[in-house]
């Protein structure tokens, strides 16, 4: 008897730990959907709307590997870990072109050990920033299929993540480039990015698509189209991202411009988004993204300015060099002028 009973407690017990286990897992799988739809749904755009970068930081770092925990219980959220991983992914960069100024002030002040120990630095921020970025990407392959070849068929909230998800691509290949490769990012994504964003209306989503085809043309003139200036598109796409308040086409052109050579243009094109932002306010929808492109032109910016000076770009002066002539001079050179 003794024996019959212990083999019934034995199973009731059995049955209640599996039924135990099977609610947590019910009770685990729920809050993981409600997290997904939530952060999707409300959380990100909210943070969308706002303008302190370094809080959208903290946010991505921090909620990313907690929301994808439950995609071992459910399916991953593809499009919210797009839009996650290349968030993280700029802000590593930045992080990166902080030590590249130290770098600078360290080689000018002939400290070799920091410099160099800056460098190494700033690399491998580099690289995390495209492990992030590439992150992002296949998250992107992983909802919509790989991009290049034909478009899938979206519809306007799927089109903001696609577009995002082809932006995070091509920053993976170049931020692999700057982190010597340590990801290794496959480079083609660079051309299966430009030719997916070749999808979107680039009137609709602010000059990106255009921005990112001539980006590829000026590096490449023999691809452009006979009688097409891919410095005169980039120009377009960057007034198209003026008009709109959000200005991620201007942060390519001068990024690009910046890989020219031609600091002429560089400067031109850093003027134009610094006279943007102050005669058009950001796009309330999507605020964050135009602080983020703001950024990233001012670290453009930091580093003409640390290479000249040896400091960064001074509060308020995003499109002002060191060597600009003030009016006054302007007036005395004129006056020069008659006098002789």
């Amino acid at each position: 008897m003794y024996q019959r009973m212990y083999h019934s407690i034995r199973a009731s017990l059995v049955a209640l730990l599996l039924i135990a286990s099977t609610g947590c897992s019910v009770i685990y799988s729920s809050t993981g959907s409600f997290a997904y739809d939530y952060s999707e749904s409300y959380a990100m755009p909210y943070v969308m709307k706002t303008d302190d970068s370094q809080m959208g930081c903290a946010m991505s770092e921090a909620m990313t590997p907690m929301l994808l925990s439950f995609s071992e219980l459910i399916d991953p959220p593809d499009r919210l870990a797009t839009t996650m991983y290349m968030q993280a992914g700029a802000c590593a960069e930045a992080k990166a072109n902080e030590e590249g100024l130290t770098y600078l002030r360290a080689y000018k002040a002939q400290n070799i050990g920091e410099a160099k120990d800056a460098r190494i630095r700033q690399k491998r921020l580099f690289a995390l920033a495209a492990n992030r970025q590439y992150k992002g990407y296949k998250h992107l392959v992983s909802e919509f299929g790989e991009p290049g070849e034909s478009c899938p068929d979206l519809d306007e909230d799927e089109e903001f993540f696609w577009m995002l998800g082809l932006v995070s691509g091509l920053q993976a290949v170049m931020s692999d480039v700057r982190g010597q490769g340590e990801v290794g990012v496959p480079k083609d994504i660079a051309m299966k990015s430009v030719r997916g964003v070749q999808c979107l209306d680039a009137e609709r989503w602010w000059g990106v698509p255009k921005a990112m085809q001539a980006a590829v043309w000026t590096m490449m003139p023999d691809n452009a189209p006979e009688g097409v200036d891919p410095w005169q598109e980039l120009a377009e796409a960057s007034e198209m991202a003026g008009d709109a308040g959000v200005r991620l086409a201007q942060a390519i052109e001068v990024v690009i411009a910046d890989g020219s050579g031609n600091e002429e243009r560089l400067r031109d094109a850093i003027r134009r988004h610094a006279q943007s932002v102050k005669t058009t306010p950001a796009n309330k929808e999507y605020r964050m993204l135009d602080v983020v492109a703001t950024q990233q032109v001012l670290a453009v910016s930091d580093r003409l300015w640390t290479e000249g000076t040896g400091s960064r770009t001074p509060v308020g002066g995003l499109g002002t060099f060191w060597d600009d002539k003030s009016p006054a001079e302007e007036a005395l050179d004129i006056d020069d002028l008659l006098g002789d």
